[in-house]
């Protein structure tokens, strides 16, 4: 069986959670390999083999090659697929970078900071006729996906409304403190609260009108409660916080309202509380997101037909509801039109 060969550029904290899907791929048998991890930074491989996993492996990685220039590392590994896990500022240019390098993309989220930004990653997809992916993750998370088969199947009826909320300290451990520069990731609205707005888009579908407040003290943009209107009675609010507490732990949670029951999702796990009958929790299989997202390019790459791949239109889409929901909070919460 042909494997893909893959690149891991990046090497932080996402670089690490990829590296374990990998792991992760590998015990699954699963048609792919990495091979070699890029970082500018040379001291983040030192710290490459004690990475610990859930079940308190450690990853070995010592097969592993490593690089400090991504253009060597793509001239010496030859890779099908680069895996982006960069800074957000840097993921136009790293992308399209790899793209015309003749490999397949694998980009973390957010795509872009900007809609822009977004349009000339998709132009050099479709101008190398490579595949780009974009990494957004909990679109292949076992509770949400249970969730939205019921949502699409109307098996407790219509959506009535729903709360998303994504709580945590200020992310201060970014290389060079990138993240509480909002030049360099658009601040909590795009870094942190990108993944509910997207499940919400997935979910659910586009809105008709958006709007948005957010709290800017100390960063721009660092608390987010952002609303969005289907025209329909359906009301969906979320909110998003980069000022918990730091002794508080980070918190996801979504609850949905449909006409005979409710869903309330941890991330992980989904709580079942119909109108008439027990409440049950679903047996949910127990796959890494970011795992199925890699094992979903991999097997495009190879042929297969997969319908589950995240397409950079699609996932531009979201970039563009958020600058939407930007575009309101800089209006003081005026609705604005989808």
């Amino acid at each position: 069986m042909r494997k893909v060969k893959a690149c891991l550029l990046g090497f932080g904290g996402i670089g690490r959670a990829h590296l374990r899907a990998y792991h992760q791929l590998k015990e699954r048998n699963a048609p792919v390999e990495l091979v070699a991890i890029c970082d500018v930074n040379a001291e983040q491989f030192s710290r490459a083999v004690s990475i610990e996993l859930d079940a308190g492996k450690s990853v070995d990685a010592s097969r592993l090659h490593f690089y400090t220039d991504a253009e060597e590392m793509i001239a010496k590994e030859k890779p099908d697929v680069v895996d982006i896990c960069l800074p957000s500022y840097l993921h136009e240019e790293a992308t399209i970078k790899m793209l015309r390098l003749g490999c397949h993309v694998l980009c973390e989220k957010p795509m872009a900071l900007s809609s822009d930004a977004c349009g000339r990653m998709i132009a050099a997809a479709e101008e190398t006729k490579k595949t780009l992916m974009i990494g957004q993750c909990l679109r292949f998370g076992p509770a949400y996906l249970y969730m939205k088969d019921a949502i699409d199947t109307e098996r407790y009826g219509k959506v009535c409304y729903a709360h998303f909320k994504r709580l945590s300290v200020l992310p201060l451990w970014g290389f060079d403190q990138w993240f509480v520069d909002h030049n360099r990731s658009g601040g909590c609205i795009m870094d942190l609260h990108i993944h509910d707005v997207d499940m919400i888009r997935f979910l659910f579908g586009e809105p008709k009108f958006v709007s948005s407040i957010c709290a800017e003290r100390p960063n721009k943009l660092q608390v987010v409660n952002s609303r969005f209107d289907y025209g329909n009675g359906t009301l969906i609010v979320a909110d998003g916080c980069w000022g918990e507490a730091k002794t508080r732990p980070f918190e996801a949670e979504c609850r949905i309202r449909l006409e005979r029951a409710e869903f309330v999702c941890d991330g992980r796990n989904v709580t079942v509380y119909p109108d008439e009958g027990d409440v049950f929790c679903p047996e949910l299989e127990a796959k890494s997101p970011i795992a199925e997202e890699i094992l979903c390019l991999c097997n495009s790459v190879l042929g297969q037909s997969v319908t589950s791949c995240i397409s950079p239109v699609e996932a531009s889409k979201t970039i563009a509801l958020l600058e939407k929901l930007r575009d309101s909070a800089d209006g003081n919460g005026t609705p604005v039109r989808c």
